[in-house]
């Protein structure tokens, strides 16, 4: 390897060269460097011989790229092996043409048969740099059908992460016939049918599209014209047919839409209709089924051409080095703005099909991703070559988890990325995560508890709705329909969150004596006609605190809560807008109490009783001198249940930060007016 060049690193990782000798290094993770060249330092050093300084150069002449008198370009080297150029206005790939593809014999997984499959013909300019085909144009061009059908038969190969296991198959299939005909016709599936299918995750917009009724059940076995579908259920088609299989599994289309039977029976056979699916289409683009996803024009559409030049690897072998525009490395990570959000990831109903499915090809803006258990993949690479914390999105389906604690973990972090998204139905809140909810209890063996799970339940009564504060006129309030009872994230309409999910502590005290959530429908981890919790756990009757000041709207006025804890004032994060009410106790004496505000609303008044239930402690960490540890203690926040006020209703969880020191063993008496009491909450 020829000596490392101080301006350009030879455009490679250089981990074992100390940082010192980095001019131009900048504070990057330790899985890339970022080098920021000047144009005059990579002349400089292109002039005393530097051939990827010269290299470089080129790229910057070829895509017309201008720097003002202290710019400069930045050269991001990757661990893994990649190479970005990037400016104000480019991002250049560095990269190695596939070149001429040729067969070559592999050992498949799944029999240890002997399978031929196609293997780049071009040697890599060096160790670890980026090789691969040229980018697609549109997601109907032949590169991206390509791209999708080499990472399929990749993994289908070569993947034992990947294979799957039997499962019921959907009651219905939509048969997309060949490449040419103009029908698609419903066909009905037997119990045992082994049918290889893809499945579609799409928005279904506001728009009334055809779908399935009782009404025209057999016309659609019939079949019907192609044309006449969504132009997204259309384009699924086209895929599936490109593809070179013949069935078809869309919701709209296989599921009887005005059977409430049906929809219940199909519904809670979710998990196992997307998991044992050849591959999900995931039409990320489309706000609608109206929409279609393959009239996308990516990237490469409007960039100039790649930039190549001869080049030989390490060991004298003639090969290409090359450059190319590709999309932003920040789209590719978690640093990516809400711009690049896409209308896929903004539908309730679409998470489970994300992580449910084993394989997914995402149609998106720029490019197509690709993902499965095993390996994620993009068309430009980028993807590939990052570390899983710095992705965008996690690639890890709900399968890839075995254990309990794991699954419990997942389940929090699911949920919160659930309540981001938007349900055009509020009953919908149970069904539609319904599918995730299967797997989660098939590894935990746990009683489902309308969104909570039993076995890890006084941990899951910790969700946080984030409401501290809210406006008089505020339209947050409880929904007037029975979605859950009040301990679940479910009966709220807005985000929901956990926090420290790795670092709770249940308190000793605190246990959960009974719990039921009994099924409205045929689908047991569905709809909830009912639910109640039984719980002993530290009690301590309180009041609310209200402190009223101007909001943010003329002449609206702003209410913060907060709870008396002993000589503390604890903030009050609410689930929704608080009012106070009157009702009559089980003596028959009237009681004020607080509840979930109904529209029109009243305001809570400041004083109203309310009552503290002590569940136990996150720790948050040590002192590394003192070595104390810092803990937040999390207490729910109850209101007496307005239809009897025997019970209780959540209306809250307050959260209070201390210190415990090294040498105390548990976490210190916080307030002895506590007292372990047995109540019910709904």
């Amino acid at each position: 390897m020829p000596e490392v060049c101080d301006v350009c690193s030879n455009l490679r990782f250089q981990p074992l060269r100390p940082l010192r000798q980095l001019k131009t290094h900048i504070y990057t993770p330790t899985w890339f460097q970022s080098n920021l060249a000047a144009p005059s330092d990579l002349k400089l050093s292109s002039s005393q011989g530097c051939t990827t300084c010269e290299f470089v150069l080129q790229v910057i002449v070829h895509y017309e790229m201008q720097f003002q008198e202290d710019e400069t370009l930045s050269i991001l080297t990757y661990e893994s092996g990649g190479t970005l150029l990037q400016s104000i206005d480019h991002t250049i790939q560095v990269y190695t043409p596939e070149g001429e593809a040729h067969p070559v014999m592999v050992e498949v997984l799944k029999c240890h048969s002997l399978t031929k499959i196609h293997k780049k013909g071009q040697p890599d300019a060096w160790e670890g740099i980026t090789n691969g085909p040229e980018l697609s144009e549109h997601a109907q061009s032949d590169r991206a059908n390509q791209f999708t059908r080499s990472c399929l038969d990749k993994c289908l190969n070569l993947h034992p992460k990947c294979v799957q296991l039997g499962g019921r198959p959907p009651s219905r299939l939509i048969d997309v016939g060949l490449a040419h005909d103009d029908c698609v016709r419903l066909v009905e599936t037997p119990p045992e049918s082994h049918t290889e299918y893809i499945t579609l995750s799409y928005c279904w917009g506001d728009a009334d599209v055809v779908r399935t009724m009782s009404t025209n059940y057999d016309e659609m076995k019939s079949g019907i014209l192609t044309s006449i579908l969504p132009r997204t259920i259309q384009d699924a088609v086209i895929v599936t047919r490109a593809l070179g299989r013949r069935y078809l599994w869309v919701d709209a289309l296989c599921i009887i839409q005005d059977s409430k039977l049906d929809w219940e029976i199909e519904s809670a056979k979710m998990a196992s209709i997307y998991r044992s699916s050849l591959l999900t289409l995931a039409a990320a683009t489309a706000t609608a089924a109206s929409d279609g996803f393959l009239n996308q024009k990516h990237k490469a559409s409007t960039a100039k051409s790649a930039y190549q030049q001869p080049w030989h690897d390490e060991h004298g072998n003639k090969t290409v080095l090359a450059a190319r525009v590709v999309p932003d490395f920040e789209t590719h990570t978690e640093d990516a703005d809400d711009d690049d959000v896409l209308p896929l990831s903004l539908r309730g109903w679409t998470l489970q099909e994300q992580k449910l499915s084993t394989r997914t090809i995402s149609y998106r803006r720029q490019e197509l991703w690709w993902s499965c258990l095993t390996e994620p993949s993009c068309e430009c690479r980028i993807i590939n070559e990052l570390p899983e914390e710095a992705k965008k999105f996690s690639f890890n389906s709900t399968y890839s988890i075995t254990t309990a604690k794991e699954m419990y973990r997942e389940w929090h972090n699911t949920v919160g990325e659930y309540t981001l998204r938007a349900l055009k139905y509020s009953s919908d809140r149970l069904p539609a995560i319904a599918g995730v909810a299967r797997v989660v209890q098939d590894l935990t063996g746990s009683a489902y508890i309308a969104g909570l799970w039993k076995d890890n339940l006084v941990h899951d009564l910790t969700w946080d709705g984030g409401l501290y504060q809210v406006e008089a006129q505020s339209s947050i309030a409880a929904s007037p329909d029975f979605l859950g009872p009040t301990f679940s994230w479910v009966s709220v309409n807005r985000l929901v969150s956990y926090e420290w999910t790795d670092r709770w502590a249940q308190d000793t005290r605190c246990r959960i004596l009974a719990a039921e959530s009994p099924a409205a429908g045929l689908n047991p981890l569905g709809h909830v006609k009912s639910a109640y919790l039984t719980i002993s756990a530290p009690l301590l009757k309180s009041a609310l605190l209200v402190q009223s000041q101007g909001g943010h709207k003329p002449n609206a006025s702003l209410d913060r809560y907060a709870i008396s804890c002993g000589s503390e004032e604890l903030i009050l994060h609410a689930d929704v807008a608080l009012e106070t009410f009157e009702g009559l106790n089980q003596d028959g004496i009237i009681e004020t109490s607080v509840r979930r505000s109904h529209i029109p609303k009243t305001r809570a008044k400041s004083g109203t009783p309310v009552s503290l239930l002590y569940l136990g402690h996150f720790i948050e960490n040590q002192h590394p001198k003192t070595k104390n540890i810092h803990i937040t203690r999390a207490y729910l926040v109850l209101g007496k249940s307005p239809t009897d006020m025997a019970r209780y209703e959540r209306i809250g969880i307050a959260k209070q930060s201390c210190v415990i020191l090294k040498d105390a063993s548990e976490a210190p008496r916080f307030c002895d007016k506590f007292s372990v009491s047995v109540i019910t909450i709904v």
